[in-house]
């Protein structure tokens, strides 16, 4: 079994964002850890048509799904998207591909070259990327949406309470790419969801979040030591902080310096999205507006 390997959940609006994920593994993978892309089976043969690498090994959702106990319970077509990503990604280590798997999401990108001693210490042990929870307080103040960090400590309550996690220090576990290790997920399913009868699919339904899930099964099971890891990859969640940078003069090249990928939000980047998923024609061109307008006010106030 492969000590790592990259696993990729994806559908085809991300199809362009998949290419371009893919180009930069191509490009930087220095240790040719295999590749893993789970697609749904409608869209299969489009990914193959486009990116023509026979090193990957493709997969359908729908058959990782099957070889999990939440197919048990419910019907692929019956579980709503976000549920099924959440799951795919957890369950992969069902398939064997590695004994940690490198998690990555479509709108993730590699911009200097990386190899497996970066992700897997010396004895084995994968790093953790455990994080304060300073950045979802910043995201809630920043829009203005107390929200956000209303309901992040709703989820993180339910996932604490569930493993018995009793601390007065919080964590924050998202921030892809995300290492996980099989044995975490292993021992999850055999110390906790077999012996009272549950599957992956309920434990979703009932807390929300996979990453809080792994990182409180991380630190609860104590599976394996916690060898502690800054985020790989620079986020830019919204446009701005682009704009920001490269301002600055802070481009790809810079931030190779410090972080091993990007991460361009899907959300604002949506050109990226595959032809057959976009908006109407009027919806674009409100979107390219709202763009501008939104490019113009920022340089009005970035030179205040």
């Amino acid at each position: 079994m492969n000590q790592l390997a990259i696993f990729l959940c994806s559908y085809l609006k991300d199809l362009e964002r998949v290419r371009r994920l893919h180009t930069s593994i191509v490009k930087f993978n220095i240790d040719r850890l295999p590749l893993h892309i789970a697609v749904p089976k409608a869209d299969l043969a489009e990914f193959q048509r486009v990116i023509t690498d026979p090193s990957i090994n493709w997969l359908t959702q729908e058959d990782v799904f099957a070889a999990c106990p939440s197919s048990r319970i419910a019907k692929y077509g019956d579980v709503p998207g976000g549920h099924m990503q959440q799951v795919i990604k957890s369950e992969a280590w069902r398939l064997g591909i590695g004994e940690n798997i490198l998690v990555m999401d479509s709108d993730c990108q590699f911009i200097r070259p990386f190899q497996l001693s970066e992700f897997i210490s010396s004895d084995g042990t994968p790093y953790s990327v455990i994080c304060d929870t300073r950045q979802v307080l910043n995201l809630a103040a920043r829009l203005g949406k107390p929200k956000i960090w209303t309901d992040w400590l709703k989820t993180s309550d339910l996932t604490r309470e569930y493993f018995g996690n009793t601390s007065d220090v919080r964590h924050s576990f998202d921030g892809a790419p995300f290492i996980w290790s099989s044995r975490v997920w292993s021992d999850l399913a055999k110390r906790r969801l077999e012996p009272a009868g549950q599957t992956f699919l309920d434990l979703i339904r009932k807390l929300g979040s996979e990453l809080t899930i792994y990182g409180e099964a991380l630190t609860a099971l104590k599976s394996i030591p916690i060898k502690l890891h800054d985020p790989y990859f620079r986020l830019y969640l919204y446009e701005q902080d682009v704009w920001n940078d490269r301002s600055q003069g802070i481009d790809e090249s810079i931030l190779a310096k410090s972080f091993m990928g990007v991460i361009y939000q899907s959300n604002w980047e949506y050109e990226m999205d595959h032809w057959s998923c976009r908006k109407s024609l009027p919806s674009r061109v409100a979107r390219v507006l709202r763009r501008s307008i939104a490019f113009v006010r920022w340089r009005l106030t970035s030179r205040d």
